[in-house]
């Protein structure tokens, strides 16, 4: 290991191996163990401390581990009160988390415990660039320009920094979790700061509005007023599929969908044909239907395109057309050749969803979907992907309503476009793409929309399915976890984990991690903020990081209470 501090170094021995286990080693810790630590060689190691790193010994190998527990043996366990004054003899037990080996003789690193080491082997404290090398251990040889993503250094390392490859990082997809306060957000700044330095492809979808400050990016947002440098984009409803509308519009599944299912088909066909609907939408009552299904028939092709394409200024009256009553023959038998008279009590069971679609369609915080201006986000998009100078592209769904779930929906369509890039091999070949989702939850694992009419909104899980081998990977950051679909974490190849105080939010991790990693997760609530735990099947070792403080942090502080509350004055 070249340029890499001895292993083995006699003076950095904390004990001796006294049982073994498939996973698990139990250390005789030395007597001269000293609590506080010491300084070598301008290092400071704890020589036997929950959490710190080992080596133990094992021939011409060497096991990496991390110590889980320190205790007394039990006959001594009373042996430490405070109160007496005399320092008793005491002899502490560690137990150590197998997790790799490594090879001195030739550099390499194996996952998982390829040889075990003898009883009595020696065990050393670990060096903080030994740490460093393990971690960044997975560069190939023949990458000899390695683009390297800092992301921070080790704790109580001198500064240690850590570098890690994209391919570790995105290569298998990335989430970023983490409760509130715990550096989540910074985190995300900070990946996106160092994406930056090389010619990547990052499209960041800032549910919130508060990464504007990110320099060198291009930023749009959807709707709102203009700032901070940020053009405003449209997503035309011409770019929704009829079924994002039927979510958007909701209508009852009974009665209202299938008339909403008619007008929507009749609306496009006015749009093939204008001379023939010169008022722009399909008059019915008391029409022959033969001309109306002879141009169906012809533009069978067109009408059956998922794309919302017609002119929904006319929807409304369209659906009003859509009610009428079966023609009648004098002798009572029905009239299949024509439709019939006006059905009141047909346009009584749609009349609220006329009137939603009417109230939705003057919307202003709609007016980016339904009366949509300027470039829309699919043009910025391939704008971008098109610019080999542009590095990240951050959209912002900070002024897209809440209502109908219309954030959701956009969102959804936006990944969906991605998606359909890659399948059509946009992204292959030329350069991948990483599509990073902030505030994950609020879009992952969403079913909405009445039964009968409703609608998976899954483009975002299908990209953690299949969009690696198009070259299309996903990085999501949410701080709960547990509403994140276990199919769409288990496709998560490394995972930046924060301080996680909730029970179930640290057992998703768990799952969602090896056996070996899953020893990291006891860690997760005592990390301090800016702490994170790398954990992924690229890594050796989970391994603990103080993420750095990105240049231009996001705007995601709390209330100032301090600064804004001004004490009572007293009389």
């Amino acid at each position: 290991m070249s340029g890499l501090p001895y292993a083995f170094d006699p003076e950095r021995l904390i004990g001796t191996l006294s049982e073994i286990g498939p996973t698990v080693g139990i250390v005789n810790l030395r007597k001269d163990a000293a609590s506080e630590g010491k300084w070598l060689h301008g290092h400071r190691f704890w020589g036997g401390r929950v959490g710190e790193f080992v080596v133990i010994e094992c021939g011409e190998a060497g096991i990496f581990g991390r110590i889980t527990q320190v205790r007394l043996p039990e006959r001594e366990r009373l042996a430490v009160d405070e109160a007496s004054k005399r320092r008793p003899e005491v002899h502490p037990i560690a137990t150590v988390q197998l997790l790799t080996t490594f090879y001195t003789d030739r550099s390499e690193v194996v996952g998982g415990i390829a040889t075990y080491p003898n009883l009595g082997s020696r065990v050393f404290a670990a060096h903080h660039h030994l740490v460093k090398w393990l971690a960044e251990s997975s560069r190939k040889p023949n990458e000899l320009r390695d683009i390297l993503v800092q992301l921070g250094s080790l704790p109580d390392g001198d500064n240690v920094p850590v570098s890690i490859t994209p391919e570790k990082l995105f290569g298998r997809h990335c989430a970023i979790l983490g409760s509130t306060g715990g550096g989540k957000s910074y985190t995300l700044a900070r990946l996106m700061e160092q994406t930056m330095r090389s010619e990547s492809k990052v499209i960041l979808f800032d549910a919130t509005g508060e990464y504007y400050k990110l320099d060198g990016a291009v930023h749009v947002q959807l709707g709102g007023p203009t700032g901070n440098g940020t053009a405003v984009v449209s997503l035309p409803y011409s770019e929704l599929t009829e079924s994002d509308l039927f979510v958007l519009f909701n209508p009852s599944a009974q009665s209202q969908a299938p008339k909403l299912r008619h007008a929507i088909k009749s609306l496009k066909l006015a749009k093939l044909v204008p001379g023939k609907c010169p008022e722009g939408f399909v008059p019915k009552a008391n029409k022959a239907k033969a001309p109306f299904e002879a141009l169906c028939n012809k533009y069978i092709a067109e009408l059956e395109s998922p794309k919302a394409s017609f002119d929904i200024k006319h929807l409304a009256r369209q659906l009003d057309e859509e009610c009428v009553k079966p023609n009648i023959w004098a002798n009572g038998l029905p009239d299949y050749t024509q439709w019939g008279p006006y059905d009141e009590q047909a346009r009584g069971y749609v009349v609220s969803l006329i009137g939603r679609i009417e109230s939705m369609c003057a919307a202003k915080e709609l007016e980016c979907i339904f009366h949509p201006s300027g470039k829309s986000v699919f043009e910025e998009i391939a704008s971008f992907l098109a610019d080999p100078a542009q590095r990240l592209l951050r959209i912002s769904l900070k002024h897209v309503a809440f209502s109908f779930f219309t954030r959701e929906i956009v969102a959804n369509a936006i990944a969906r476009y991605l998606m359909e890039q890659a399948r059509g091999g946009k992204f292959t070949g030329a350069k991948p793409v990483v599509a990073v989702l902030d505030e994950a939850h609020h879009f992952l694992n969403k079913r909405i929309g009445e039964e009968g009419a409703s609608q998976a909104l899954d483009a975002f899980e299908l990209i953690a399915k299949e969009g690696r081998k198009h070259w299309l990977t996903l990085c999501i950051a949410t701080q709960r976890p547990r509403d994140i679909p276990e199919g769409v974490l288990s496709q998560m190849g490394t995972l930046i984990v924060h301080r996680l105080t909730n029970d179930r939010d640290r057992e998703v991790v768990e799952k969602a991690s090896g056996d070996i990693d899953r020893s990291a997760a006891a860690f997760l609530p005592t990390l301090a903020p800016g702490e994170a735990a790398i954990i992924g099947v690229d890594f050796p070792i989970p391994l603990t990081v103080q993420v750095g403080l990105p240049t231009n942090p996001p705007d995601s502080s709390g209330p100032k209470y301090q600064e804004k509350w001004s004490m009572f004055a007293k009389e």
